[in-house]
């Protein structure tokens, strides 16, 4: 790519600069194949940050739909494990959470257990 070879070892050693487009730009275009791995979800790229929005079956009692959605997580999350695997890039479990949105008055109790391989999600 004619990147000089003093650039390209500076990266390997210390990463992307902090705070430039450059890292965020890398990710996303890395990345940028995500969508046929995991086509379930609509996926949002923020910097070196995935937002991943899933919605459960409409027509369904609550509870039906809850059930169906923890289903639905748990695929996506097998989905994105075999995705981190190929793309060489772990996902970071630490940083790794679940937002809970209905329409509901109360929210299933209790909360749909997932887990991405060993680790559960909260």
């Amino acid at each position: 790519m004619g990147i000089p070879n003093v650039y390209v070892k500076w990266i390997q050693t210390w990463g992307g600069p902090q705070g430039s487009s450059l890292t965020p730009t890398l990710f996303i275009t890395y990345h940028s194949d995500m969508a046929d791995f995991i086509p379930g979800a609509m996926s949002f790229f923020f910097a070196d940050d995935l937002a991943a929005v899933l919605a459960g079956q409409i027509g369904l009692k609550f509870t039906e739909q809850c059930v169906d959605l923890e289903r639905i997580l748990q695929t996506f999350f097998k989905q994105l494990e075999f995705y981190s695997i190929l793309a060489v890039q772990p996902i970071n479990y630490a940083k790794t959470q679940i937002m809970f949105s209905a329409r509901a008055v109360c929210y299933p109790n209790p909360m749909p257990q997932v887990r991405c391989g060993d680790n559960a999600i909260e």
